[in-house]
């Protein structure tokens, strides 16, 4: 999302929390009654000429989005980044990841922030339109919290792009603690549902990474990072969207894939690019990270030695741009 606005290493405090106003966990056990993690059951689906001819719906729309979790807890009409009304046409899903990993930083906290005007972004011609950052939905191991209408504009993406002006954002939750695995579970399924709802195909779901910023010097953003191969779509973002078609299915979805990726007897993508075909919906888990708070003395490259990972990986994984690393901050370290 459009944290840079605020040079990356700007922070806000809302609710006790630190945000890092950065769009980027540890994983954790699933609740005895959380459904996120569980699978849609659907059947081998049959392509015609490229195109995805929908199985027989083994659950309706109306249930699945019972599964994910939403509760509606919408930023004042009028108020703080809907103090402009900016209508919306939605045609793209956008998805993004916090890189907020501060304990606590779930979806409500983010709510919170966002209702109180707390995301704050200057507002400057050509870049970020209202003073404020806004997205539709925040996704933590839990639930789903709708902040906008989606007939409305965010400003998650890509200033007065088309990524803010006909997508609904999706931020899917870091906070140390939060469950990664049913987090992005969770976030299929609700970006499933809002694709037969808003009749959406498969191809214009898209990571933050899709928008280019114009003006900036990295006008493509890594994120969301976890599902991105060296800060690039690949097959990461392959396993999300074929999880995403899981559900898609699994509720009949009435809007086929358009001619371009086909899709196995497995209902998963495969592009052009030909995927391995260990690549598969449940034989990849995105990585999950040990943390270190940097102490005096400490560089990067000691630490590449220490946790025998390469000086790249760290500095990919905490978004800096240079080898140096700033005195009391807490890294994420790669699992080697």
């Amino acid at each position: 999302m459009q944290w840079w606005l605020l040079k990356m290493s700007q922070t806000v405090m809302f609710a006790g929390i630190t945000v890092i106003l950065s769009c980027g966990s540890s994983s954790g056990p699933y609740s005895s009654t959380d459904r996120s993690g569980t699978g849609s059951g659907y059947g081998p689906t049959a392509s015609l000429k490229g195109r995805l001819v929908p199985a027989t719906p083994s659950k309706s729309a109306s249930n699945l989005y019972k599964e994910v979790n939403v509760r509606q807890d919408l930023i004042p009409n009028g108020r703080h980044a809907r103090k402009y009304h900016r209508s919306m046409q939605p045609r793209y899903i956008t998805i993004h990841s916090t890189q907020n990993f501060s304990r606590g930083a779930d979806a409500l906290r983010h709510s919170e922030a966002l209702k109180n005007g707390k995301l704050r972004a200057r507002k400057i011609r050509g870049f970020n339109r209202i003073g404020y950052l806004v997205w539709h939905f925040t996704v933590d191991e839990d639930r789903a919290v709708q902040h906008l209408p989606t007939n409305e504009q965010g400003e998650h993406a890509d200033f007065g792009g088309p990524g803010n002006r006909y997508s609904i954002g999706i931020e899917m939750c870091e906070n140390k603690g939060n469950s990664r695995s049913a987090t992005i579970e969770r976030t299929a399924k609700l970006t499933a549902y809002l694709m037969q709802k808003h009749k959406i195909s498969l191809r214009k779901v898209v990571p933050h990474y899709h928008w280019k910023r114009r003006g900036l010097s990295q006008p493509h953003k890594n994120c969301p990072h976890y599902l991105l191969d060296n800060g690039h779509p690949g097959a990461k973002w392959q396993w999300f969207l074929a999880k995403v078609n899981k559900h898609y299915q699994a509720i009949g979805g009435s809007n086929p894939l358009p001619v371009g990726p086909s899709i196995n007897s497995h209902g998963q993508i495969v592009t052009s690019s030909a995927l391995p075909s260990r690549v598969q919906e449940k034989s990849y888990t995105p990585p999950s990270y040990k943390y270190h708070t940097v102490k005096k003395g400490d560089t990067l490259s000691a630490l590449s030695r220490r946790y025998g990972i390469s000086m790249s990986s760290i500095q990919q994984a905490n978004g800096l741009r240079s080898s140096v690393i700033v005195l009391g901050k807490k890294l994420r370290i790669p699992n080697s």
